[in-house]
Formats: C-alpha cells, sequence, structure tokens
C-alpha cells in the first residue's frame, strides 16, 4: 500500500512541477498588465495639464484681487523703487517673440516651419489681444498709480508670456536654456510693472496666465488653422526677424520676411 501511494505521489509531482511553471509567465504577464493599466492615462485624464500653469496664474491673480495681497505687495513694491520708474519693459515684452524668430536664423532648429511660426504667434497674439482688452474694458480695475481704469489684467505682461510660451514650444528640444532665459525675461517685465506702480499683482499673475494660455490655444488648433491657410503641411527655410517699433504715434511690432 506504502509503494502504491509513494508511486502516486511521484506520478503527480512533475504534474505540479509544470503547472507552477507555466503559472509563473501567467502571473508576470498579469503583473506586467497591471502596471501597464496603472501607467497608462486616458486621454481624458491628460487633456488639463497643459492649461494647469495658467489656471493657477488666473486663480491667484483673482485671489491676489479679491483680498489684501494686492494692496500689501503694492506698497512693499513702492517703497522699495521710492517712486522712480525705470521703463525698459516697455521694449523688452517683445524679446520673447523676436527671439522666435532670431534663433532658427542662427542656426538652431525650431519645432514648426517659419509659415507655422508666423500663423501660431499671429493666432496667440490675437486671443491674448482679444482676451486682454475685453477683460480691461469690461472691469474697468484703477491702476495703482490713479492714471487709468484699465490696470485688469497686465498686457504687458500678458504680451511677454504669450512670446515666452512660444519660443518654450518650439526649442525646449533642442536648448533648454533659450526657454528658461526667456522665462526670465518674461518674468522680469511683470516685475517692473509692479516696481513701476503701473499694475497690482493680481493683474500681472493674470496677464501671465492669459500670455500662456493665449499660445497653448493657438498650437492647438494650428493643424486646423494651418491646413486653412496652407492646405498641405510645407517646410521653408526662409528667414523673419521680428521687432518692435516705438514712435509718438504708439508702440507695435515689425516683421521683415526674406523671401
Amino acid at each position: 500500500m506504502k509503494k502504491l501511494i509513494l508511486a502516486a505521489l511521484f506520478a503527480v509531482m512533475p504534474l505540479c512541477i509544470s503547472a507552477q511553471q507555466d503559472t509563473i509567465p501567467l502571473a508576470t504577464d498579469t503583473l506586467q498588465l497591471a502596471k501597464a493599466h496603472i501607467t497608462e492615462k486616458s486621454p481624458s485624464e491628460r487633456w488639463y495639464k497643459p492649461y494647469v500653469a495658467p489656471a493657477a496664474l488666473v486663480s491667484f491673480g483673482l485671489i491676489a484681487n479679491a483680498t489684501y495681497i494686492n494692496k500689501y505687495v503694492q506698497q512693499q513694491a513702492y517703497r522699495y523703487s521710492g517712486g522712480h520708474k525705470l521703463r525698459f519693459e516697455d521694449y523688452i515684452q517683445y524679446a520673447p517673440i523676436a527671439e522666435v524668430f532670431l534663433f532658427s536664423n542662427l542656426g538652431v532648429k525650431a519645432k514648426h516651419s517659419l509659415r507655422e511660426r508666423l500663423l501660431v504667434s499671429a493666432t496667440a497674439y490675437a486671443i491674448m489681444g482679444i482676451l486682454v482688452n475685453a477683460t480691461k474694458y469690461s472691469t474697468k480695475v484703477r491702476r495703482p498709480d490713479g492714471s487709468a481704469y484699465n490696470s485688469f489684467p497686465s498686457g504687458h505682461t500678458a504680451t511677454a508670456f504669450t512670446g515666452i510660451e512660444i519660443l518654450w514650444q518650439e526649442y525646449k528640444d533642442e536648448n533648454l536654456w533659450i526657454g528658461i532665459s526667456g522665462y526670465a525675461i518674461a518674468a522680469t517685465v511683470g516685475i517692473m510693472r509692479l516696481h513701476n506702480n503701473r499694475h497690482w499683482l493680481g493683474d500681472v499673475c493674470v496677464g501671465a496666465g492669459i500670455g500662456i494660455l493665449s499660445a497653448k490655444l493657438a498650437y492647438m488648433t494650428l493643424p486646423y488653422t494651418s491646413k486653412w491657410l496652407f492646405g498641405k503641411k510645407t517646410t521653408s527655410d526662409k528667414a523673419a526677424m521680428l521687432y518692435p517699433m516705438i514712435s509718438q504715434e504708439g508702440r507695435g511690432v515689425g516683421l521683415t520676411l526674406i523671401l
């Protein structure tokens, strides 16, 4: 009887070992599928990520406007400046968008062709201009220096951050420092608006958020606007230079194309 039981055990053992060997790959596959399920995100979970930064800036700006933060920061900025104004932000607000075209002429590869960069820039600044001016002349917030009732949001800051977001999108894969330097310029514009007592902190934060949002919306619509204007996607080696124009009549941006 004992011999019979031992024989049965020896007969079953290979089957158990074989079953365990078959189970190991199955368990491994199951674990890999579980990891893939955890790490893989559906499009509905990712669509909002590009808009987190502008939403945070706009939200903080609105909070600053509704609380004592605006007044406190304005008092500290005025105490530091002593009422002395430095107006170079009138010029450097255009530096980021000028760099979008300048660096490609210097040999740094941009993400998009010249035509596409021109189109996305025009779209972004059109969106930004509509949002800024519609908000300015509907809210009619008084400037800190009392000079006008169109303080909210900061148009200078929105202009600078629209340009820097385009600069970042075009060159971040080629040279990270190009984007970082551009953000430093854009931040300087916002700081100088506070220093010169021309804007509240909330104006600057919302202006920055609008600028970034405008550029992101321009890139989101680029496949459609590009197809509508140019048809099939094309590339171009033509050169362009964007530069600020300042006169007694006003300020603007000039564009030179080398065809």
